[in-house]
């Protein structure tokens, strides 16, 4: 899916708060005692929010399907504390690791299979060390269907210009995207990018959660890292596995 797409991905992510987002996981990591050894990033693409952890975990295995993703992220960043894997999420186990897990930036929209969703969890679940904590965020129900819905936009960012046409039926958003990157002589190339993105309600992902073994379910607005709203857009959720109250 990414294979032109890597250069456009960094270039238009200037609006996403990485370090904002970073700074309410690691607010959790602090609430619960987490160990900041292990890390786990899910869907890592080129590190924008990675970035944030280096110096704060021993080890960070950052692991995306996207050879280019990761081929970008080791061109931005020396560290020796990051392992880059690559590898499909749905598939990767490596029980009792991690003391952290982090899936964001709606990555979990994007496994439109609800059988394969649950797969991941259980894999989180099992990924863990005891006690350890599962971070991941989802696209709201208000966003995915106001403000993506069947609607079709127009930007331009410096020397990107893109039309984005959305398509929503039966939970699904299919999103088609024109990209025209201009060069140096003033012509444009165009890299079209098709993806697509199931809704899934917030309790259908607690009862999932739940089901895989987690217990001290949270759910917060990532933006302002409070309650939900009726027009949160991105829903951050926490998760333990075991009970972390008694290590404390």
């Amino acid at each position: 899916m990414y294979e032109d797409f890597s250069y456009i991905y960094d270039k238009l992510s200037f609006d996403i708060d990485y370090e904002g987002y970073a700074k309410n996981i690691l607010s959790l990591v602090d609430e619960y005692n987490i160990k900041k050894e292990n890390m786990l990033e899910l869907a890592a693409g080129s590190g924008m929010l990675t970035q944030y952890f280096f110096d704060e975990f021993k080890n960070i295995d950052a692991l995306d399907i996207s050879t280019d993703m990761l081929n970008v992220f080791a061109s931005k960043y020396d560290n020796n504390n990051v392992n880059l894997i690559y590898y499909d999420m749905l598939e990767f186990e490596n029980p009792n690791k991690y003391d952290l897990i982090v899936i964001l930036l709606d990555s979990i929209n994007y496994v439109t299979d609800q059988k394969e969703l649950k797969k991941l969890f259980n894999n989180c679940y099992k990924n863990l060390k005891d006690n350890g904590l599962l971070v991941f965020d989802i696209n709201s129900e208000y966003k995915m269907t106001e403000i993506f819905g069947s609607n079709c936009y127009v930007y331009e960012y410096e020397d990107i210009f893109y039309t984005w046409d959305n398509f929503y039926e039966d939970d699904l958003v299919d999103m088609h995207l024109n990209f025209f990157v201009e060069n140096e002589n003033g012509s444009y190339d165009r890299i079209y990018e098709y993806q697509q993105e199931r809704v899934y309600s917030i309790e259908e992902i607690k009862n999932m959660v739940s089901k895989s073994g987690f217990e001290e379910i949270k759910i917060y607005d990532e933006d302002d890292f409070s309650s939900i709203k009726e027009d949160s857009q991105r829903i951050l959720i926490s998760a333990v596995k075991g009970k972390w109250w008694q290590k404390v």
